[in-house]
């Protein structure tokens, strides 16, 4: 009996299980009792539903642990602990689920993460894998419906004429004007002075970009840091700072400082000279021109007497080879600008002729009479005095001049104007007109003028062309252009500059207050066009400066191609008081929401004219921000009109006063109280057979 009942309680004897299954015996520690064993704790049986309802309440991030430093502490010392809500780690696919309060506290920590790519990963989600479909394609006999659009248009139903604001009436199309061009082909007849100074035509088809200029319209936000600001807004140039005149006893002096000199005859920098008077020479084409008076003088310490005729070589004009270093002298449009070579004897040959015209040009005479066009002559401003060849003469105020050693072109009057020496007149001209490939023609804005007025003669250009693409018709050559030193495309940066971007239907539009604005001129004997006359009825008409309405013009050309190629937005309805592109008689405008009434067709004000037209949603465009064109339209108030005029004297006025024509108000006077401008028309009420 003992044998049998001991054997029984040894049978079910075995240490080794005994210690297997004790927890207390079995955990494994380091020298420093840290356990190397992570246990995982038994996952509840709800832990799906808990996750879904937290995920269902909650925005979270999914961040893997992607290396041993992604640790729960890691996340919450990352993210914040204020914006943390809680945090959950899976084991077996090792990612952390980041639970946050609300919408922006994720943001901000999606931010940081954004920051520091490198230390964070987020999933925002996973791929699933596509189903397999076993089943066979079902055929169809039935034709599937043809897709609607993705946006409805909205039907054009009748315009509701019940309106607070009023409406202009009549449907005429808004007047065109256009500046006569400055020089014609019949200027360039055989024997002309025209002719014979520009024998490649090449002003034929020059334009004046600097009206707005004259009107102190755009200012630059620093104008301290530009030199000859005054002239740069005028005239699109500058004044290089070398051209300062050089007093004439130090012309013959030698610069023997670091081993050079300019040569005594063209005035070029050079490292040789004469062993025993060290006179600078540059080569033996140079030294046979004063060689008689070097041998006379050499080794006596005197200085050479030269002639006007001596010392007055200079290198060739013309486009320099592809490739080559630039300097920009002018802008002409926004596609054409004037270039120099910026090779050093070129450079020094450049301001060699400008210092010329500059000490030869304070003794010249004023000019007398009326120049005539191709004529050179010396053109004063601010001090400066330059070459200037006469394009157009409209009267003896408006004279247009093109500065040909700039390329500019500028409006003058015959009192800034001199007489110019046949010494003078034959000088080099280096500057030439280039035509930037892929860059278009347009208004020149206060956006392109900032740049351009950055590019001064300072910077040099890599200029690179193909003789293939020269422009006849302009007669100039078509190139690329990029910044030596930060190596900028200049044509891809004009390009940009130059072309709008329709804004997000989302974004802000932008209000009247946006756009600069040029008051009309008042006081007497002022001429302007009528660019509205559809409210004689209240006793009033739109008018622009006679001097602006080609610049309405101008503007008009970027916005139609805004509206017809850019702007993609099939419905859009402005805010009151919100700018926007509008179309009229199938044209693109500027135009200001004046009222809302619910019928889909708001009140648009034409800014750039005067009339207001309910005009569809689906015929308005965002307004773009590049457009900081100016407004040139003003109401002007006609006094003596009566408050509500016949039908026969609205016919009248409108006879008298017709869209597109230019007349004379013997005196225009400004309330500054009211803000309004307002004309008398004499013998108006005898006119209107008013009592």
């Amino acid at each position: 009996m003992e044998t049998e009942s001991s054997q029984d309680e040894w049978s079910a004897f075995d240490p080794m299980s005994r210690e297997y299954y004790d927890q207390a015996n079995n955990r494994y520690t380091n020298e420093s009792g840290q356990n190397l064993i992570v246990e995982a704790a038994l996952p509840p049986k709800d832990e799906k539903e808990q996750r879904a309802t937290r995920q269902a309440k909650y925005p979270y991030l999914v961040v893997p642990k992607s290396s041993p430093y992604v640790t729960e502490k890691m996340l919450i010392n990352f993210c914040g602990r204020a914006l943390i809500k809680e945090m959950e780690f899976r084991r077996l696919s090792r990612v952390y689920f980041v639970y946050f309060e609300n919408i922006a506290s994720l943001e901000t920590a999606q931010q940081r993460v954004q920051r520091y790519p490198n230390l964070i990963k987020c999933i925002t989600g996973r791929p699933q894998k596509e189903r397999e479909i076993t089943s066979d394609p079902v055929s169809s006999t039935e034709s599937m419906p043809t897709p609607g659009p993705a946006i409805a248009a909205t039907e054009r139903t009748p315009v509701n004429r019940n309106r607070e604001v009023p409406i202009s009436t009549g449907g005429q199309k808004h007047p065109e004007f256009f500046r006569p061009p400055l020089v014609t082909k019949e200027d360039y007849i055989t024997g002309s002075l025209l002719a014979t100074n520009d024998p490649i035509q090449r002003y034929l088809n020059v334009k004046y970009e600097f009206a707005l200029e004259r009107h102190d319209i755009y200012k630059l936000k620093d104008e301290t840091r530009i030199p000859q600001v005054v002239l740069h807004f005028r005239s699109g140039r500058t004044i290089p700072l070398s051209t300062v005149a050089v007093p004439e006893e130090d012309k013959t002096k030698s610069l023997l400082e670091d081993g050079v000199s300019k040569c005594v005859v063209c005035q070029n920098w050079t490292d040789t000279f004469c062993k025993l008077c060290k006179m600078p020479i540059c080569d033996a084409s140079c030294f046979a021109d004063v060689a008689e008076q070097h041998k006379q003088a050499c080794g006596k310490g005197e200085i050479l007497n030269l002639d006007e005729k001596v010392g007055r070589k200079y290198p060739k004009p013309g486009l320099p080879p592809s490739g080559s270093k630039v300097r920009i002298t002018a802008f002409e449009q926004t596609n054409v600008v004037y270039v120099r070579s910026a090779d050093i004897q070129i450079d020094i040959a450049y301001y060699t002729v400008l210092t010329e015209v500059m000490m030869l040009g304070k003794d010249a005479s004023k000019l007398q009479s009326t120049p005539v066009c191709g004529q050179i002559v010396l053109y004063k401003f601010e001090g400066h005095m330059s070459r200037a060849m006469v394009l157009n003469v409209v009267d003896t105020k408006d004279i247009y001049v093109v500065c040909i050693d700039f390329g500019s072109v500028e409006v003058t009057q015959l009192e800034s104007l001199y007489e110019c020496s046949s010494y003078l007149a034959g000088l080099a001209c280096y500057p030439v007109a280039v035509k930037l490939r892929g860059v278009p023609r347009r208004f020149v804005g206060p956006n392109i003028r900032e740049v351009m007025y950055e590019l001064d003669q300072s910077l040099v250009f890599n200029i690179k062309y193909s003789s293939r693409e020269y422009d006849i018709s302009k007669g100039m050559q078509v190139v690329v252009m990029t910044e030596i030193d930060i190596n900028r495309s200049l044509n891809r940066l004009f390009k940009t500059i130059l072309t709008p971007v329709e804004p997000s239907v989302s974004d802000l539009g932008y209000k009247e207050d946006f756009l600069p604005y040029i008051p009309l001129r008042f006081g007497k004997n002022i001429n302007v066009a009528v660019m509205d006359n559809t409210f004689l009825n209240c006793g009033f008409i739109y008018c622009t400066s006679i001097d602006l309405v080609y610049e309405v013009t101008k503007i008009q050309r970027d916005i139609q191609e805004y509206g017809e190629k850019i702007a993609k937005c099939a419905i859009y309805a402005p805010s009151i008081n919100e700018l926007c592109i509008a179309k009229y008689e199938g044209k693109w405008r500027r135009g200001l929401s004046v009222e809302l009434i619910g019928d889909g067709y708001p009140s648009i004000l034409f800014i750039d004219y005067g009339n207001i037209v309910p005009t569809h949603v689906t015929d308005i465009r965002p307004y773009p921000p590049q457009f900081i064109y100016p407004i040139m339209t003003t109401q002007l108030d006609l006094i003596g009109v009566p408050e509500k005029p016949t039908d026969d004297q609205i016919k009248w006025l409108d006879n008298n006063y017709p869209i597109g024509t230019v007349i004379t108000c013997s005196e225009i006077t400004f309330d500054e109280e009211t803000n309004s401008y307002s004309t008398r028309i004499e013998k108006l009420k005898e006119l209107l057979s008013l009592d």
